[in-house]
């Protein structure tokens, strides 16, 4: 008899979620209000109050991304959380880690997006398997396989992870460079392309 199929329950590290809205509010002041005032009081308060390493789950966290994607719409909530990087890689959930990889490898293009895949998990949970693919000296491919179909009814999440790879691409300092990110709904799946020289 087979296995019955396992249920996804994807979620946000809760200290993720919280500091990657609350840049929302220093990228344009009081919007951070404006979103929590269309959050049930239910996803306030789990939002407001799950341990920072605890898992906030999509029921919940969804907020966060349709509240940012309601109000800046898709490219400025794509510059928002692009800028944002910066910020949140100096926070204690990825400190380590990302210093960690700029310390071994430098500002050298298609290093650190390569770790993505490896530091996934420190943020999400069951949203999708990111695969790191070299496509040549100067490109690479990050694939975002078996997105959770909650994804595509809330697609701030596809916005912010494409503003990842921007963000995280920007850390490398490439002379020129450029990201192209696809959406394939009917696959469940995301490619983000990387060229640079």
């Amino acid at each position: 008899m087979p296995a019955a199929p396992t249920t996804r329950s994807p979620a946000a590290r809760a200290s993720a979620a919280r500091d990657n809205i609350a840049f929302v509010e220093v990228y344009r002041p009081g919007s951070l209000a404006k979103i929590r005032a269309g959050i049930p009081e239910a996803s306030l308060e789990r939002i407001d109050n799950a341990p920072g390493v605890s898992w906030l789950e999509f029921e919940h966290d969804h907020w966060l991304m349709d509240g940012v994607m309601e109000l800046l719409g898709p490219e400025e909530a794509v510059a928002c959380w692009r800028q944002s990087i910066h910020q949140l890689v100096d926070k204690p959930l990825l400190r380590n880690f990302v210093q960690g990889a700029l310390n071994i490898f430098g500002a050298r293009p298609g290093k650190v997006i390569k770790l993505i895949p490896k530091g996934w998990t420190l943020a999400y949970r069951d949203f999708c398997a990111p695969v790191f693919h070299s496509t040549g000296e100067h490109s690479a491919e990050l694939h975002f396989e078996d997105i959770a179909p909650q994804v595509f009814g809330s697609e701030g999440y596809l916005h912010c992870w494409h503003a990842i790879c921007l963000g995280v691409f920007d850390l490398e300092k490439p002379d020129k460079g450029e990201v192209d990110f696809e959406i394939d709904r009917p696959n469940a799946r995301a490619v983000a392309r990387f060229h640079w020289s």
